[in-house]
């Protein structure tokens, strides 16, 4: 009768040794989970951040040139209608050799016979910046940096529309939209826009 007593003890200690056992690797199983989704989401903010800050850099950068233009305002480097941008056209070799956001051209490329008129179609394999002048009362100037820095994988899409309002005063409108990847097909990449008007 003892050793009856035994065998039914010891089944009763390998049961519960396994349900210790399932237990323990459940938990386990969920601080996992719960770590992997924490780190997801501050590689999100990070990534939103660096969105953020280079759409910052595409703001700033476009403002500057603005109201500084290549030689102090003379040469402008945003279009402000389409008769402004012949004035650009024969000044492209000085915007191409001295605009710089961060510390790259806005103006990439060597091709700058002609300044690409039609913004709807991929500019950026070519000189990375267009002028869409197809309304008289204004125009929109639009420019890529990618990257935005040597060692950083960051780029940002600028558009600078100017417009007369209904006064006839110029009006400026800067759209900036920077990425933390350049890598279009990125799943991880992320968007981030700023907009300045004034």
């Amino acid at each position: 009768m003892n050793n009856l007593k035994k065998q039914n003890n010891s089944g009763f200690t390998i049961l519960f040794a396994v349900l210790v056992s399932t237990l323990i690797l459940t938990i386990g199983a969920s601080v996992i989970n719960i770590a992997l989704k924490q780190l997801t989401l501050s590689g999100s903010a990070r990534d939103s951040q660096f969105a953020f800050y280079a759409a910052n850099t595409g703001i700033e950068c476009a403002l500057y040139w603005d109201f500084v233009g290549v030689d102090g305002v003379s040469i402008p480097v945003f279009a402000t209608s389409s008769d402004t941008v012949s004035a650009i056209q024969s000044n492209i070799s000085d915007i191409h050799s001295s605009v710089k956001c961060s510390e790259k051209f806005i103006i990439d490329g060597d091709n700058l016979s002609n300044v690409e008129h039609d913004c709807d179609i991929d500019i950026f394999n070519d000189t990375g910046w267009c002028i869409d002048d197809s309304s008289t009362d204004s125009a929109t100037t639009s420019f890529r940096i990618d990257p935005i820095a040597d060692g950083v994988e960051y780029c940002v899409d600028v558009n600078v529309s100017k417009y007369l309002d209904g006064d006839g005063r110029t009006r400026t409108a800067i759209d900036s939209r920077g990425y933390n990847t350049c890598d279009g097909d990125d799943n991880r990449r992320v968007e981030r826009g700023l907009r300045i008007t004034f």
